[in-house]
């Protein structure tokens, strides 16, 4: 009795190229387009902020603003997502660290400094899911 719709959608679904696989798996693959503020110096007021991280937490590979090459995820639990060297892909400081809330939607960078473990703030905010624009594609 349904036998027909099913096949008809199965049907549309393979000749616009989704899969089962593909839909299973972009749960796990998505952008994050954050918003917040940014705290270039010390003793400078800090300025608004917004970044776009692509994520792909199946590769446990992510990326920043134009995303020239993905780099890795370093922690991945049900709470969090914590990326290491958060700034080498665009020239910033070693040592830093980013902290994705994946309750909260809240954002957090810093800098480590320093043996005593105390750091300083680099930027906060929020954070809002969109659909994911990929990496760059492998040449060979």
């Amino acid at each position: 009795m349904f036998k027909r719709p099913v096949l008809v959608a199965i049907a549309l679904l393979t000749a616009i190229g989704v899969t089962a696989p593909a839909i299973a798996a972009s749960s796990n693959q998505f952008d994050l387009v954050c918003k917040g503020k940014e705290q270039k110096r010390t003793g400078v007021p800090a300025t608004a902020w917004t970044e776009r991280f692509r994520i792909d937490l199946d590769a446990k590979r992510w990326c920043r603003g134009a995303c020239k090459v993905p780099a890795a995820i370093s922690t991945v639990t049900a709470d969090e997502i914590v990326i290491n060297d958060s700034r080498a892909s665009i020239g910033g400081p070693s040592d830093t660290e980013l902290r994705l809330s994946r309750t909260t939607g809240k954002v957090s960078e810093s800098v480590m400094m320093g043996w005593s473990g105390s750091g300083a703030s680099l930027a906060e905010g929020d954070c809002r899911r969109e659909f994911f624009t990929d990496f760059p594609s492998q040449r060979f």
